[in-house]
């Protein structure tokens, strides 16, 4: 599991720095207004990618491993979760112009447009999430990873090349061409392997009715992700949110190893509460979790520690040091809590994270209303990293697992303070990358070697 983990955990982190390629790219093909616009479309994007990361993905994973588990023939009920994407479609065509009355009067009519091919991009979406989930729930990591990765490649290079040529309605349409290629890579060995069957509506039922508090936790999720940057650009314009939209990404490393070892997670629970094996279950998800924290910490450390270096390598600016770094705090509670909403989700009890993080959504939106409008992208950060820390804490009063942290990780963030302090901005961006670059990599290395992970490789 923690290999595949790993496997993952690679795919999702070079998936961020060609998200931060993106975001770059988009800029430089837009212009800072153009942006702007784009940034307050993205949170559709991410309503995409935790609907299908959250809740279809795991879903299918869940369900294909157990009939594996079982000694079930597959089957193609777990493409049923296509007409979910069509009915949200649908939803996102007739609510487009609201939504764009709701901003400020700086992006007028200019985004109804794009906002309408961004949702063109749900049911393709979900369409590649249950395709990702069949390979998950035969434990075949590797080609997802590929998958993901290739997806990435290609809207970049897709959203530059229609952004210059098309603007912003182009930039948007480079997400349809982009699942669609992923979509092609993975029907193909599916289409080989997958023998014929009949439509189990039984299993297809059942299927939904689990997904369905999952549905609705990833509405709270995209609501913690993206309130923020929506109600800043009512009462803020283009400028704001574009500074916003890169900030906010960055952050987000932070989590890939947390999602991806939650996407092994899941079935691995599902298969062995199948099985009965309750106690294992319960060591499986105290190891999954301790292991999560080790690895997340130093990696919310790094980002606290050297946030001015960071933006200003990747953006070219040093504003917004303090929001980043209370949201990589945010961040890491985001991981542990994914981790534990996993967890629940094998138990059969995805109703709990459910209610947690819908209740701490809706505080969200409430900060949000009460931050932004005098503390701007400040606000922001501080409302969504408040309701990310009480999230968790709502969830770890629930499972109540055991954590085992050895203590020197939690001084680690010392001796990373101290050397940025001393050191600084080092010359242009390539200096600073190579200073920090190999600084980061030996506060790693050595967090590897202190909490034997390697070791924990080789046991598995």
């Amino acid at each position: 599991m923690y290999k595949k983990s790993l496997y993952l955990f690679i795919a999702n982190t070079l998936n961020r720095a060609l998200n931060f390629i993106l975001r770059i790219v988009l800029r430089i093909a837009l212009g800072s207004t153009g942006f702007g616009i784009i940034a307050v479309i993205l949170p559709v994007q991410n309503l995409i990618l935790t609907i299908t990361s959250y809740a279809v993905t795991p879903t299918v994973s869940k369900y294909v491993s157990e009939d594996r588990a079982r000694q079930q023939g597959e089957d193609p009920y777990p493409f049923l979760f296509a007409v979910v994407g069509i009915i949200l479609f649908a939803a996102g065509m007739v609510l487009a112009p609201a939504f764009a009355s709701f901003l400020s009067p700086q992006f007028e009519k200019a985004i109804i447009g794009p906002l309408r091919i961004m949702f063109a991009v749900i049911p393709i979406g979900v369409v590649f999430s249950v395709l990702t989930g069949i390979f998950f729930g035969r434990q075949r990591a590797a080609i997802v990873a590929g998958a993901l990765f290739l997806v990435q490649v290609v809207t970049v290079a897709s959203a530059y090349v229609l952004g210059i040529s098309l603007g912003v309605d182009g930039a948007v349409f480079a997400f349809i061409i982009a699942y669609a290629a992923g979509i092609a890579v993975l029907l193909v060995p599916y289409l080989r392997s997958v023998s014929a069957h009949g439509f189990d509506w039984t299993r297809a039922r059942s299927m939904l009715r689990f997904s369905l508090p999952m549905l609705v936790t990833s509405l709270g999720i995209v609501t913690l992700f993206q309130a923020d940057i929506i109600v800043l650009g009512r009462y803020y314009g283009p400028d704001e949110t574009a500074v916003y939209g890169l900030v906010a990404p960055t952050s987000r490393l932070i989590p890939s190893f947390a999602i991806a070892l939650s996407m092994m997670l899941l079935p691995r629970l599902s298969e062995l509460t199948a099985r009965r094996s309750t106690h294992l279950a319960r060591r499986t998800v105290s190891r999954a979790l301790s292991v999560t924290a080790i690895v997340s910490l130093p990696l919310t450390f790094s980002l606290m520690a050297f946030s001015e270096e960071v933006l200003f390598v990747l953006f070219d600016t040093t504003e917004a040091v303090m929001p980043l770094r209370i949201l990589a705090f945010g961040m890491l509670c985001y991981s542990l809590f994914y981790v534990l909403s996993s967890s629940l989700q094998g138990y059969d009890k995805p109703h709990v994270p459910m209610y947690a993080l819908s209740v701490c959504a809706v505080l969200d939106v409430v900060l949000c209303f009460m931050l932004i409008p005098r503390y701007g992208i400040l606000g922001a950060s501080v409302a969504t990293g408040a309701s990310l820390a009480i999230v968790l804490i709502v969830l770890f009063s629930y499972v109540r697992p055991s954590l085992d942290i050895p203590v020197l990780n939690m001084a680690g963030i010392i001796p990373l303070v101290v050397f940025e302090h001393f050191v600084g901005i080092v010359g242009g961006p390539v200096t600073t990358v190579v200073i920090y670059g190999l600084a980061a990599t030996v506060y790693m290395v050595a967090v590897v070697h202190y909490n034997g992970l390697l070791a924990l490789m080789r046991e598995e």
